[in-house]
């Protein structure tokens, strides 16, 4: 099922690919301070594909804590979209699903910690709960 949405100034999009009905994908909420500061709910898994997109093909791209991953924000309103990383050849990562436009439909959030795990366990931890991530105009 593919699912779509966009940022809130509409200049860049997301989309999440997936067997999955929204209800049963669970958005991960981090509590980190970088996480509260840009509201999210990161979805994807395995099997999914995921892929954002901006009208001009950038994005404003941050990286917090262990320094691992790619934060991906709209270079306009600076929305958070998706956070990725190279892991084991592949890009791979989740977007925010609070910005598809059914949003309402996804299952029940799941409250993470990452911050407690060591950079290996990080790494170990997102090979399996996060699926294909395409970035820019290549989607």
């Amino acid at each position: 099922m593919r699912h779509t949405g966009t940022c809130k100034c509409g200049h860049s999009s997301v989309l999440h690919d997936s067997s999955d009905d929204l209800s049963a994908v669970n958005p991960r909420i981090c509590d980190c301070d970088f996480c509260q500061q840009n509201p999210s709910a990161m979805i994807s898994g395995p099997n999914a594909a995921c892929a954002i997109n901006s009208d001009n093909g950038k994005f404003t791209q941050k990286t917090n804590g262990s320094e691992q991953a790619t934060f991906y924000h709209c270079y306009n309103c600076d929305q958070l979209l998706a956070v990725g990383a190279q892991i084991e050849g592949e890009s791979k990562g989740a977007i925010n699903g609070l910005l598809l436009d059914h949003s309402a439909q996804l299952g029940e959030p799941v409250f993470i910690q990452p911050r407690l795990l060591s950079a290996k366990e990080k790494m170990a931890r997102w090979s399996v709960v996060w699926g294909r991530l395409c970035v820019g105009h290549a989607c």
